[in-house]
């Protein structure tokens, strides 16, 4: 487990950013068509206008503003608000800390109440799982980095056990696709992350999508920069999750209450 979420820090802040090599005389640039710069693994990139089935379902809304502070924050929180801000998290000033519980304060409820930190159930209850919402919701929190995306899911039959989500990404005349597992009524993780680490990279936004470790069914996504992840990752602040996990630990304790029936 340790050994995959340092992978996975590495992949997100780390590597994944390189250009693809392109075919020595492929005559690209000759014929005028362009590449994706940044590349994640699984996700596709074409030409693509936005369908017309898709022009009336909301796009990625620009940055909105915290709601204002109705209140100064208490002493705990303003610590560690200066904590997340010498890490390269921006201001946080102006955040509506009143729904903070300060017993056992983590820097993810400050991250949360500054629009930085989506929390969410991965189970959904329902079929199909909705994986568009959910990838408006973060993408919401990138400050308006992904401001004017449209997103799609296309889901498997719901007899076809074994057939996948299709998650598309409308914007800037292209379609980002990838393929999502279904895992019934559980989102798949993983691949919400990647069709939005991807559109952050081609849109040249140095914000990334990071998944923190839990310990129950619920994830947390933090929406930053990356140099501001990478040193809260270093300093301890915050820590890698899997996308597995909280899928699994739901299932499990789901299968226990099955048994004692």
């Amino acid at each position: 487990m340790r050994r995959y979420v340092l992978i996975l820090g590495v992949f997100l802040l780390g590597g994944c950013d390189r250009e693809p090599a392109s075919p020595s005389g492929s005559g690209d640039a000759a014929a005028g068509t362009s590449r994706p710069k940044k590349v994640v693994p699984g996700v596709r990139v074409q030409a693509k206008a936005l369908p017309e089935h898709l022009k009336a379902v909301p796009a990625v809304p620009a940055a909105i503003a915290p709601e204002p502070a109705a209140a100064p924050p208490s002493p705990a929180i303003e610590a560690m608000r200066a904590k997340l801000e010498q890490a390269g998290f921006g201001s946080l000033a102006g955040s509506d800390w009143s729904d903070i519980d300060e017993d056992g304060l983590r820097p993810e409820s400050v991250l949360r109440a500054a629009g930085l930190l989506v929390w969410f159930d991965v189970e959904t209850g329902t079929f199909p799982n909705q994986h568009d919402g959910r990838l408006r919701e973060l993408a919401t929190a990138a400050a308006g980095d992904l401001a004017g995306v449209v997103f799609e899911e296309i889901p498997p039959e719901e007899t076809d056990d074994g057939g996948r989500y299709v998650l598309n990404a409308y914007t800037d005349g292209k379609r980002w696709s990838v393929n999502a597992e279904n895992y019934g009524d559980w989102y798949d993780v993983d691949a919400m992350l990647r069709l939005g680490n991807a559109l952050l990279r081609d849109r040249g936004s140095d914000r990334r999508m990071l998944l923190l470790v839990s310990e129950d069914q619920t994830a947390e996504v933090v929406v930053a920069p990356r140099a501001a992840l990478g040193s809260a990752l270093r300093e301890g602040l915050l820590h890698a999750g899997d996308p597995a996990v909280a899928r699994e630990a739901g299932q499990a304790f789901e299968a226990s209450v099955r048994q004692k029936r």
